[in-house]
């Protein structure tokens, strides 16, 4: 089953706003030579809601291929309805994804049993094993959120449903309410670019699943609490806690920037490009954060060995 750190990767575009395929490689390929126990792709971090339905699945064959079946591929997928899950469910079962993270339908709010019974039938009509993602915090979600009876419930009628990935406002006291309602084979996941993964994994979460850039912060902290190590794993992530809310601690939008920004500086991928409608970004931000990814000596504020022409 996933546990661990399994970052979800931003999207690159060049400066016309289209996908540049070789730097989404590049992005795959610098997570999983840091070691991360699974990737994904089509989240809010890829700015998934951004792209077309042709440029989601070319996202999803760029990473496929580049990963070539040596890691845990999860693929997000955020139906506007029960049938067109189902349908998204078939294409992306082709790539033997490790999992679908599935978001709620969010146009109407229909009430929380609907939204149970959206899960359990999408958990019973595949083999692919589901991620419940919860995005409160995101204004198209706020009203999509479910009470931890409600999803113990899905978890005991569609054994499918694997795993939770609950972040934003709460998510540690969710987890906290959840985790001695549902079997012990789920596990939960935190989001929200890790700012608040100590009180999630005090809770109980099986992992962390953020965007890229500075995982190996996550990963040091995670092999020590899975250790039983958990004071040397705060040191760690509170060490980093500076450069956590300077990516996550002022909105989506401006961490999408804040990453693409770090990842060009290293020579990942070719342009920052975020496509619109986006926050107003200054770039005079980048200097002071800059020194706090050089500060923490992470990979990013290396030369590497290989970057984009």
């Amino acid at each position: 089953m996933l546990e661990g750190i399994a970052p979800i990767l931003l999207t690159p575009f060049d400066d016309r706003g289209d996908i540049d395929a070789d730097s989404l490689r590049n992005i795959a390929r610098f997570e999983a030579e840091g070691g991360v126990h699974a990737i994904g792709i089509n989240g809010f971090a890829s700015e998934a809601y951004k792209l077309s339905d042709d440029e989601r699945r070319q996202t999803v064959d760029i990473v496929a291929s580049e990963l070539a079946g040596a890691l845990a591929l999860i693929i997000g997928i955020a139906p506007s309805s029960s049938e067109v899950a189902l349908q998204q469910v078939r294409q992306f079962a082709a790539y033997q994804p490790a999992a679908l993270m599935t978001l709620p339908p969010p146009t109407m709010d229909n009430g929380a049993g609907a939204l149970v019974e959206f899960y359990v039938a999408l958990g019973k009509a595949t083999d692919v094993p589901i991620i419940l993602q919860q995005a409160p915090h995101i204004p198209q979600y706020s009203h999509t959120e479910l009470p931890a009876e409600a999803l113990a419930e899905i978890a005991d009628r569609a054994p499918n449903v694997l795993y939770y990935k609950l972040e934003g406002p709460g998510s540690a006291v969710k987890m906290r309410e959840l985790k001695p309602l549902l079997p012990a084979d789920r596990k939960m996941f935190g989001g929200g670019g890790g700012i608040t993964v100590l009180e999630e994994l005090r809770n109980g979460a099986a992992g962390l699943i953020p965007g890229v850039g500075f995982n190996e912060l996550f990963l040091a902290a995670w092999d020590l609490w899975k250790r039983g190590n958990t004071e040397s794993a705060e040191a760690i992530i509170l060490k980093g806690a500076p450069l956590t809310r300077a990516v996550s601690g002022r909105g989506h939008e401006y961490s999408l920037h804040m990453r693409k920004q770090l990842m060009k500086r290293y020579g990942s991928i070719r342009s920052a490009y975020v496509r619109g409608p986006t926050v107003d970004f200054d770039e005079c931000d980048l200097p002071a954060f800059f020194a706090i990814v050089d500060e923490l000596d992470l990979r990013t504020s290396q030369t590497p060995s290989s970057g984009v022409p």
